[in-house]
């Protein structure tokens, strides 16, 4: 009697974990390249190739990206709350130029987050147009810390905007994840 019961508390106990295990599969719906966001919560992350989720700190953030939010998923909570965040997504490079609302300095964006200061007015002007003021977005303060700053831009033809798009087309790519060198 006492192998009996031994035997279906340890059949029990296999069922329950190919149980647990065919929930876990099911639930991750995502993946690499995925937007993400949970039931109760507003935030939209991104879901990188590392398997960590990267927060848009704002819609500004968010629309350098993407023109809508139709593949947004949808997921639980729980699991949204397993996935660790892995940092903030930041502007797309080569897209918008941004600045602080403390300083007048205007910054062109490059890959993995680095911001450069572009010095004149015709620089700006070669490379966003004459319009080049409406393509300038205000970053709060908080989320400069995401950027870091390198060489600065004299004449246009020291940053390729295009090229910096086409090299980081992706969040994966802009965080380093994927490279392919062009």
């Amino acid at each position: 009697m006492h192998k009996i019961f031994l035997g279906a508390v340890v059949l029990i106990f296999i069922l329950a974990l190919f149980s647990l295990a065919s929930m876990k599969v099911e639930a991750a719906t995502y993946s690499s390249g995925d937007l993400i966001k949970g039931e109760s919560f507003p935030s939209v992350y991104y879901f990188a190739e590392n398997g960590m989720r990267y927060v848009f700190p704002n819609e500004k953030t968010y629309f350098t990206w993407y023109e809508n939010f139709d593949d947004v998923i949808t997921i639980p909570d729980a699991e949204l709350g397993s996935i660790m965040i892995g940092g903030n997504v930041t502007y797309k490079p080569g897209y918008k130029m941004m600045k602080i609302t403390t300083s007048n300095k205007v910054y062109a964006v490059e890959g993995g987050g680095v911001i450069r200061w572009i010095k004149t007015q015709e620089a700006a002007e070669t490379l966003y147009g004459t319009a080049w003021n409406n393509w300038i977005d205000d970053v709060p303060d908080a989320f400069f810390t995401n950027y870091r700053e390198g060489t600065s831009i004299e004449f246009a033809a020291d940053y390729d905007k295009n090229h910096q798009a086409t090299l980081f087309y992706t969040i994966n790519h802009d965080k380093g994840f994927v490279y392919e060198g062009l």
